[in-house]
């Protein structure tokens, strides 16, 4: 990749962390298009725990790309209404347009040096863990409907949401 010489670099939704020998390649450094409005939701999937939340507000977050997980220097962002039938599969992919849309936009300032990136504010941060299967039940006893109605909303796709159920036969009185 040294052969290169990039100039800059861009990642969006890449599921590891970049070595530092990596982040010093790009003489302009490495943005990476988050969907979220950093700092909240920094981390693995940060549209389903936003979904899982309830927010009624979300985002897409051009940031610098640091040793730390999405800790970086933020260089633009652009909020997002939530609609609250809208599954993540569907929320990711807007947030990933308007983010390229993002990224075009700030080139320019990027190229030229003008750029001001601020630094997060730490103490505003949450973290947005890796899904797994184990997230997937529904507990219907427990959760109330909208827990509910968000979860299968969150989790739509992978790891998608299970439910078990128990059928008692009743027995008649007469």
């Amino acid at each position: 990749m040294s052969s290169l010489e990039p100039d800059l670099c861009v990642t969006a939704a890449y599921g590891n962390m970049l070595p530092q020998r990596f982040l010093d390649l790009p003489r302009l450094g490495t943005l990476n298009i988050h969907p979220s409005l950093l700092p909240k939701f920094r981390g693995a999937a940060p549209v389903q725990r936003a979904v899982l939340a309830g927010v009624s507000e979300t985002g897409v977050s051009l940031a610098y790309t640091v040793l730390r997980c999405d800790a970086g220097p933020v260089l633009a962002q652009e909020q997002v209404a939530v609609d609250p039938e809208v599954q993540a599969p569907e929320l990711l992919a807007d947030l990933f347009r308007r983010g390229a849309l993002l990224l075009l936009k700030s080139l320019p300032a990027v190229w030229d040096g003008s750029a001001q990136p601020w630094q997060q504010k730490e103490e505003e941060t949450t973290h947005a863990a890796k899904l797994s299967k184990e997230d997937s039940p529904l507990d219907f006893f427990t959760c109330p409907a909208a827990e509910l109605h968000n979860r299968v909303r969150a989790l739509a796709g992978w790891p998608g949401t299970t439910a078990r159920f128990s059928l008692v036969e009743e027995s008649s009185a007469l």
